[in-house]
């Protein structure tokens, strides 16, 4: 894409350009925006701009300027990724950092990037590390979203000022900061350039491709934490392809989720497993209504159970609904992507699944090969290894931690951390992240298999142990789980362990719904070792 083009573009006015095209598109927020004084649930291309403009000139008020840190850490909301565009206006660089984060994770973040700002709510603010500290002694100002913070600056003290001229970027400089998901420890800072967010990463999904992109007629929900990069390669084709309703939804609570998607009747839905784990209890109590229009659910981040999945393609009236589900990761943007009629996943009720297959890697934007862990050299078609990825997508670095980095990149290849099968016909299939594999099975596989043998609103993890058979995590809805359930799950599957057994939400997890294996390890299996060594997570 041409220098131009991306200045153009960047996400600081990518608003106002999409808005000079003058295609309608309703944005539906499922609660008003803490950036928006006027409290709006519903704007249009051309408002959103306008809330850009007059963050862009709030923070430039709050002291912000060209080349500073600007730490986005509030509660989940669409704002998040309006808050980042106005730091990009301003010139400044956005760190994104999830409100689901505990302040002893949030506060080695600020330290790394040391913030000429930390932009947050009071709720976060008045938190404490276990070292009695605030998050406000780790920035040289804080801008409260709702007041109520002594010596902070307050978002009503600075709107109304005039946003500055945009600042120019270079393609290659540094642009944006988000963070890993941090299951193993204290998150990565992965650095994105405008080359990399919205040259590379943004634009295969801004390509026009009936049926699995958005159509003129589409009504769209999301459900994301909008600090993550998804959201922006995301925000870049909705407002290319251009459907005409768009629900920016922040929380995944049934009894707000249910009376939105009646009154608006989505056609195409994206949300984490976590957001689908809890909506599906809509299709279990009646209101499977709320799905009748959807021709496309999309997946992200984690496989979903197919018990999940099943679920929301049998709530569909569509008459060919599909399940799209996507393989990539932060540092790499997409790599595969395969697709899941109502057919195959019914037909997959009685059966065992076998490995997650994640589709074929994107002609023309990645290659992937499989390789032996040990040598790195590529292994036969039908055998495991680790799963390494090549892509002009690839991110610049980890910010202040390049020897991470460097652990992870093979020359021009990246090192995914996944164990994986390529098929003789070029399909990959996942068994395990590196860390949790046992050679001869898959973890994966037997939890995909136990979910959908469970009753409804179960989930499992399993946790191997060198030598022993795994661990089954199984979280619950009471916490509890009758001895005859467990042995009819089990039966005719590999020998597993007695289970642990917790209450769902005492199942831990990162901001984006990936369980946090190494923390229940610390819980439940005290000096149990691992089967990987687990360098490349």
């Amino acid at each position: 894409m041409p220098a131009m083009k991306l200045w153009e573009s960047s996400i600081g006015l990518l608003f106002d350009r999409r808005s000079e095209i003058g295609k309608p598109m309703d944005f539906h927020l499922s609660r008003p925006m803490d950036i928006d004084p006027e409290g709006r649930t519903l704007l249009d291309v051309a408002a959103m701009a306008d809330v850009v403009r007059a963050t862009a000139g709030a923070l430039h008020e709050a002291g912000v300027r060209p080349g500073d840190r600007v730490v986005v850490y509030k509660e989940n909301h669409f704002d998040c990724l309006l808050l980042a565009a106005a730091g990009v206006r301003v010139g400044a660089v956005p760190v994104m950092l999830s409100g689901l984060m505990d302040p002893d994770t949030v506060r080695p973040l600020l330290q790394r990037t040391e913030p000429r700002l930390l932009v947050s709510g009071r709720r976060l603010l008045e938190q404490r590390g276990s070292d009695g500290a605030a998050l406000s002694e780790f920035s040289d100002r804080v801008l409260s979203l709702d007041g109520g913070i002594p010596e902070a600056i307050s978002l009503t003290d600075v709107l109304g000022a005039s946003a500055p001229p945009p600042v120019h970027r270079a393609d290659d400089e540094l642009m944006m900061l988000t963070h890993t998901s941090g299951t193993t420890g204290i998150p990565k800072l992965i650095m994105y350039t405008p080359e990399k967010l919205q040259g590379q990463m943004a634009r295969l999904e801004c390509r026009h491709l009936p049926p699995i992109t958005f159509g003129r007629k589409d009504t769209v929900a999301m459900f994301l934490p909008y600090v993550h990069a998804r959201s922006f390669t995301w925000i870049y084709s909705v407002l290319t392809l251009s459907p005409a309703t768009v629900l920016l939804m922040s929380e995944n609570d049934p009894e707000t989720v249910g009376p939105m998607f009646l009154k608006h009747r989505p056609t195409s839905i994206e949300a984490l497993p976590i957001d689908f784990l809890r909506m599906a209890e809509l299709t279990r109590q009646g209101q499977g209504d709320a799905f009748a229009s959807v021709r496309m659910f999309i997946g992200n981040f984690d496989a979903m159970h197919w018990s999940v999945i099943r679920a929301f393609l049998n709530a569909s009236r569509h008459r060919f609904p599909v399940w799209r589900e996507g393989y990539g990761q932060s540092e790499t943007g997409g790599m595969g992507m395969t697709a899941i009629t109502r057919r195959k996943a019914n037909k997959r009720r009685d059966e065992m699944p076998g490995p997650r297959k994640v589709g074929r890697p994107m002609p023309g934007f990645v290659k992937l090969k499989v390789v032996d862990p040990q040598t790195f050299a590529p292994v036969p078609r039908g055998k495991p290894g680790i799963v390494l990825a090549r892509t002009k997508a690839r991110c610049v670095g980890y910010y202040k931690e390049p020897e991470r980095w460097q652990e992870k990149a093979v020359g021009d290849w990246w090192n995914t951390g996944d164990i994986g099968v390529m098929t003789r016909t070029g399909a990959l299939k996942l068994l395990d992240r590196e860390v949790n594999y046992a050679t001869g099975m898959s973890c994966l596989e037997l939890e995909d298999t136990l979910v959908d043998r469970l009753p409804d609103g179960h989930d499992i993890a399993l946790l191997p142990v060198p030598g022993s058979p795994p661990v089954p995590v199984v979280a619950s809805p009471d916490g509890q789980l009758a001895k005859d359930v467990w042995e009819t799950a089990v039966r005719g599957l590999p020998e597993l362990a007695e289970p642990v057994v917790i209450g769902f939400k005492e199942m831990p997890r990162t901001g984006t719904g990936k369980i946090l294996r190494e923390q229940l390890r610390r819980q439940h299996l005290t000096g149990a070792g691992h089967p990987g060594h687990g360098r490349w997570t």
